[in-house]
């Protein structure tokens, strides 16, 4: 790669990370990115090379909202798991499913988001648990194993869906639901780029610049959410469900 191509490709990375670490949707800014750089890379090889770069950005936005952020282990530590778990069912269901089908399932998932966040004018402002202590932890079963599913299923939006489960479902506000949603992410994402990096798909070339371009923006990114607070994490979270709206409905019209 010529220098001005690696710098681009980092920068790239850069944007990814940094609105992947607040609300999720990095993928609307590193897909189109990436098939203009790199027009050479299969799909297969976009995707294991991008969730190198994902996975430790978001690793990287876990650790600082960590750092900041107090949520109870019996809410992480169940949904990491059931992500885990549930992400390997759905890629195997992924290679029986009509493409378009699983397009018309994104398009409907995030137009009842963008619904129900905008009639709920209060939605993750302040926590408002809907679960005794004792079955929250079956509640982040549930979160993490259907949103798991989701991203081995079909993938684009898992960190944006995550984020409102735990905000709708469990009741937590924006910032620990980012916190939250961060290290469920990794895990669900972990299997599928484990089958892709064994596969020899990863081209660690382009991943170096995009790794460093994509942990760097998710550190200022969890910052500037832990700074700014829930009411910024909501309207920047509306924005990525509207964004993935037009972008998985313009998909269907082209097709």
């Amino acid at each position: 790669m010529t220098a001005e191509l690696w710098l681009l490709t980092a920068l790239a990375g850069f944007a990814a990370g940094l609105l992947d670490s607040i609300v999720g949707g990095g993928g609307l800014v590193l897909t189109p990115a990436m098939l203009n750089l790199h027009p050479g890379l299969n799909i297969l090889q976009t995707i294991a090379t991008q969730r190198t770069s994902s996975l430790l950005g978001t690793s990287v936005a876990a650790w600082n909202y960590f750092r900041h952020v107090v949520v109870e282990r019996r809410i992480v530590v169940p949904a990491l798991l059931s992500a885990l778990a549930f992400s390997a069912i759905g890629v195997q269901f992924a290679k029986r499913i009509d493409p378009d089908t699983l397009k018309l399932a994104v398009l409907a998932v995030c137009v009842a988001l963008a619904v129900y966040t905008v009639a709920r004018r209060d939605l993750g402002t302040r926590e408002q648990r809907r679960f005794a202590p004792e079955r929250e932890a079956w509640a982040a079963v549930a979160v993490g194993g259907a949103c798991g599913f989701y991203n081995g299923l079909i993938g684009p939006g898992t960190g944006t869906l995550l984020v409102f489960a735990f905000v709708s479902v469990i009741g937590l506000d924006f910032l620990k639901s980012s916190a939250v949603s961060k290290s469920t992410n990794v895990a669900a994402d972990l299997s599928s780029w484990t089958v892709l990096a064994i596969g020899g798909f990863v081209q660690w070339t382009l991943a170096i610049p995009l790794i460093l371009g994509n942990m760097a923006g998710s550190y200022v990114g969890s910052h500037l959410a832990i700074r700014q607070g829930d009411r910024f994490i909501r309207a920047l979270f509306l924005v990525v469900v509207l964004a993935l709206v037009a972008r998985v409905a313009w998909g269907l019209l082209a097709g």
